[in-house]
């Protein structure tokens, strides 16, 4: 089963786990110098992302998705229903047929769906997908440093209510930024909770740990672990970078997220 098959409740996913309203607002500023006609993609089937682009004027946007499952069900949570071109199949043989196609790219977190060991070529079919001028804006999950502390992020979510922000928060921070990553260098969300039901330290850490599978379900694979230092090297060389900015400050992923807008040479 492909790991989106099991994202079965997207309505309780929170930024930034998905597009933030300030992340939109950049991705309009960096739409606003590109001519309405030109051909714009996404990454995935992200709503937010597809309801911009179309409210931004552009009628000719491709969705870049493999799983047509979760393409059709993030349809349901979308504001309009305008005509789309869905290019389907895996980025990393798709993107070899649309060499200098798009004047902006849009992805948010897909990094994490992409091995250590196919990332230099994905991010070369990414640049070369862009036409002349184009730009990508990405979201990156990024660790520039060492992974938080079980013990530290037990403490504090034992006297936090359970509710649905930091319910988010605790399956960021616990899932994808603990020591748990340095074990493989892969979010395991089966293994990973398991660990975490054992390390808990009270019923409502516990309880945390019950529901968090709403946000991130059991039996999901993502490619995050290893610093930032050893897979800068492969992301995007051929483009500039025109802006980089930091998560938003509440966000349980700041200092770790960066949010790229990155350009191909005209």
């Amino acid at each position: 089963m492909d790991t989106w098959d099991l994202m079965k409740n997207w309505h309780v996913v929170l930024p930034p786990s998905r597009p933030s309203e300030e992340q939109l607002r950049r991705i309009e500023r960096s739409a606003s110098r590109i001519n309405r006609s030109e051909i714009v993609g996404i990454l995935g089937s992200t709503p937010e992302f597809r309801d911009l682009l179309h409210e931004l004027g552009f009628t000719r946007i491709h969705v870049l998705e493999r799983n047509m499952r979760f393409y059709e069900a993030m349809g349901a949570w979308r504001v309009y229903q305008n005509e789309e071109h869905v290019v389907q199949g895996d980025w990393r043989e798709t993107l070899r047929d649309l060499s200098s196609t798009y004047a902006l790219l849009l992805s948010d977190l897909t990094s994490g769906n992409i091995p250590y060991s196919d990332r230099a070529a994905f991010y070369r079919l990414v640049s070369e997908a862009l036409q002349p001028g184009g730009v990508f804006c990405d979201k990156v999950l990024t660790h520039p440093g060492p992974p938080l502390s079980l013990d530290d992020l037990f403490a504090k979510y034992a006297s936090l209510p359970l509710n649905l922000i930091h319910l988010n928060h605790f399956s960021c921070e616990a899932l994808f930024c603990s020591e748990l990553i340095d074990e493989t260098n892969v979010v395991d969300s089966s293994s990973f909770y398991g660990i975490l039901e054992q390390r808990a330290t009270s019923e409502r850490v516990s309880a945390f740990i019950r529901h968090a599978p709403l946000v991130t379900p059991l039996g999901g694979i993502w490619y995050y672990g290893k610093r930032w230092s050893e897979l800068e090297r492969d992301y995007c060389p051929g483009l500039r970078r025109i802006t980089v900015a930091e998560d938003y400050p509440d966000s349980p992923y700041y200092g770790r997220v960066k949010v790229f807008e990155l350009g191909r040479k005209a």
